[in-house]
């Protein structure tokens, strides 16, 4: 049985996000901090580059998989052929789990859960950092890693989107306009022009493009 592969691209790009985060934070007495800071991101922009390149050529590989194009066909019918994911986003998924096996699924949220506590400890400890920071340099370092956040994002098909009432969602960017969609306990609908829409207390709520 094939084992599944690590998480590809999102995983890595989160992993170096919170690793340069704890490298900046170490550095804290360096002499030029915005070069450090500059260093760092170029680092960081060539290992996620290298890693999308590779989950890329990972994903169209297995996209040519009868297997895979088999489950997409069953998952797509099941969603009367408007389904939430497109193809690339569900062919990472069936590797990512070894084809939504149970060890797999398994796999894919043990890593999850480790990648989030690495990324709750890097951002502790460069919330510590920022106390003692200029005002500038601590929204350069807040931007640079919510950018890199929503680049994960990206690579699972979800954008983030902002309600009315500032509340933030994470929802899939691959539906298709003119589609109404249950998605997690709420009813969202895609208009003509690709507009996102929340519905509640009786009526349709715009949601805007967010990060």
């Amino acid at each position: 049985m094939k084992k599944p592969l690590a998480p590809l691209a999102l995983a890595l790009t989160r992993f170096v996000v919170g690793a340069a985060a704890a490298l900046i934070v170490g550095a804290a007495g360096a002499q030029d901090y915005n070069a450090m800071i500059q260093q760092s991101m170029a680092r960081m922009n060539a290992i996620v580059g290298q890693a999308e390149q590779r989950a890329g050529q990972i994903v169209q590989q297995r996209m040519q998989d009868p297997a895979v194009q088999a489950a997409w066909q069953q998952y797509a019918a099941a969603y009367g052929g408007q389904p939430p994911m497109n193809y690339p986003t569900f062919t990472y998924y069936y590797v990512y789990t070894n084809g939504f096996s149970s060890a797999g699924m398994a796999h894919m949220r043990a890593n999850e859960a480790a990648i989030q506590q690495r990324e709750a400890a890097a951002w502790q400890g460069l919330q510590q950092a920022q106390a003692a920071r200029a005002t500038a340099q601590q929204g350069q370092r807040d931007s640079y890693y919510a950018n890199q956040q929503e680049a994960g994002r990206q690579l699972m098909g979800q954008s983030t989107y902002v309600a009315p009432n500032g509340y933030r969602l994470q929802l899939p960017h691959t539906w298709q306009p003119n589609t109404t969609v249950q998605y997690q306990g709420q009813v969202y609908h895609v208009d003509e022009g690709g507009r996102y829409y929340i519905y509640g207390n009786g009526g349709w709520y715009p949601l805007a493009a967010g990060r």
